[in-house]
């Protein structure tokens, strides 16, 4: 009986046992999937520096503008003037003005002519004035533009500048051939336009009569002066030829002066003449009174 009891007791073990093992195989799994699904703490994030500050910026200095006649440069006097304009004048018009001439008094093919003076006039106009800063006047009468900072005005100025003279004849011809035909708009629209240029001329003309610096309507909105120009020697090609041209002019103004000298002096004689011729006539009255005195 004792050992039936044992082997009893033998079977009611294992199930006990292999029941275990299961449960403890199926926990396995779930532990596992447990860990798997813990995912790792995420690492603390570096806390990130502190930006420096910013440096104040220094305020800006404001530049001021430099005004008037710069040092160093003297003012192109009233002869410099004169002869950069007649010369200006002749080498714009005198070609185009005696060709007109020969026109009208005949019938030839003055196509030459014409292409030549419209050359001269839109190289002295565009071409030297842009490239340069300069006109042939101011080549000869050896004076030149400059701006309140000393240095040479944008083109714009040096073609409006230029501008002028053609605006005058422009609106000269312009009121000419259409006054006839004022009583239409056409005709009233020429006449207003040529009004125009005419006086846009007149006026640049009085501000340069009442201006301290001899500065025009153009001039004074590029803030540009008229001055006496040296030349430094180094140029060559085509602007040593233009700078030459100034030898003339210095001539012409040489000679002009010489003369007014001359004129000056025969009017300070003829002033001393006139009053020695006085003092003579005073005397010669004075002693007539004594010897009328005398008689008496």
């Amino acid at each position: 009986m004792g050992l039936l009891d044992k082997v009893d007791n033998i079977d009611e073990e294992k199930p006990a046992k292999a029941k275990a093992a299961k449960a403890v195989a199926k926990a396995k799994p779930k532990a596992a999937k447990a860990v798997a699904k813990a995912k790792p703490a995420k690492a603390a994030k570096a806390a990130k520096p502190a930006k420096p500050a910013k440096a104040k910026r220094a305020p800006k200095e404001e530049k001021l503008r430099p005004t008037g006649l710069p040092e160093g440069y003297e003012l192109a006097g009233g002869m410099p003037r004169y002869i950069g304009w007649l010369i200006n004048v002749a080498w714009n018009f005198g070609v185009l003005i005696g060709t007109i001439s020969i026109f009208m008094f005949g019938d030839p093919d003055m196509t030459i002519p014409f292409l030549l003076a419209g050359a001269m006039i839109i190289a002295n106009w565009l071409v030297i004035p842009i490239w340069t800063g300069r006109n042939i006047g101011e080549f000869v009468s050896r004076t030149k533009y400059i701006n309140s900072a000393g240095n040479k005005p944008i083109f714009l100025h040096a073609i409006l500048n230029n501008s002028l003279g053609y605006m005058f004849l422009i609106g000269f011809i312009f009121i000419a051939v259409n006054f006839q035909e004022a009583s239409n708009s056409t005709g009233m629209t020429y006449i207003g336009v040529g009004a125009v240029f005419i006086v846009l001329w007149v006026v640049n003309f009085f501000f340069k009569k009442n201006s301290d610096y001899s500065q025009g309507l153009f001039d004074l909105a590029f803030s540009s002066y008229l001055v006496k120009h040296v030349a430094s020697g180094d140029e060559t090609g085509w602007l040593a030829r233009f700078e030459s041209l100034g030898d003339f002019g210095d001539k012409w103004a040489q000679r002009t002066a010489d003369r007014q000298e001359k004129s000056k002096l025969k009017a300070e004689e003829k002033a001393a003449r006139a009053a020695e011729a006085g003092e003579a006539e005073e005397s010669e009255e004075d002693s007539a009174e004594s010897e009328e005195e005398s008689e008496d």
